[in-house]
């Protein structure tokens, strides 16, 4: 979901709308918990050779002071895994990987073309 805009008056009611279409509705997280998800998520992520979205830089000074290491673990079952976005570019992404941990050294779920 790209950054969106609202009115204080109107926050509520695009929470409520966006996490509706979860069956328990918002839950909320404490600040270290996200912080350490964000942060720890970038520093695993750099660690592979991806840099941040540019909007991470403006967005980072909002979660507080960051002190690594995460104590949230990234990948699935101890390797890398990427599962292809909408806009991803998944020749690119492989390429990164198999530079950064070697080929068969990650998993994978990407769009298959017909």
């Amino acid at each position: 979901m790209p950054p969106t805009t609202t009115e204080p008056e109107e926050l509520g009611y695009f929470i409520e709308d966006f996490f509706a279409a979860y069956g328990s509705g918002l839950v909320e997280a404490p600040l270290d918990l996200a912080r350490h998800l964000v942060f720890g998520a970038a520093d695993y992520a750099r660690g592979l050779g991806f840099d941040p979205h540019r909007d991470f830089y403006s967005a980072a000074p909002h979660l507080g002071t960051w002190e690594p290491p995460s104590r949230i673990t990234f990948g699935r079952n101890g390797t890398p895994y990427f599962q292809q976005g909408p806009h991803d570019n998944p020749d690119r992404v492989i390429r990164t990987l198999d530079r950064s941990v070697g080929p068969g050294n990650y998993q994978f779920t990407m769009v298959a073309e017909l």
